[in-house]
């Protein structure tokens, strides 16, 4: 499982995804089945807050339900559940951990 690779391809082919017929075909072709295709990868979010404002976060896509996203934060030991409606960008790495390259400053203060 940990040579497990990226699946960001959509899980339907260009002409059902212009014109789905089912909900299954809306769904497969969705941001939530790109997230839920790559649970255990790591990942970067970026959130839009308010209108002007960003926050990013980052760890390990645990999990993934119809409005929110789990990530796995190893290095502090916590999950982060975040609201996917404020989601706007997500960078993905072909990695399981963070990579050493990859610096997120950690904001704590609530």
């Amino acid at each position: 499982m940990d040579n497990m690779q990226l699946n960001l391809q959509p899980g339907e082919p260009q002409n059902v995804i212009a014109d789905p017929q089912t909900s299954e075909e809306v769904y497969r072709a969705s941001l939530n089945a790109t997230l839920s295709n790559n649970i255990g990868q790591y990942v970067v979010c970026e959130f839009l807050i308010g209108t002007n404002a960003t926050v990013l976060k980052d760890g390990v896509i645990y999990s993934v339900g119809v409005n929110f996203l789990t990530l796995y934060q190893e290095e502090e030991n916590r999950y982060v559940v975040c609201d996917i409606y404020a989601l706007k960008f997500i960078t993905f790495f072909n990695s399981r951990t963070r990579p050493r390259n990859v610096r997120i400053p950690r904001n704590l203060s609530m």
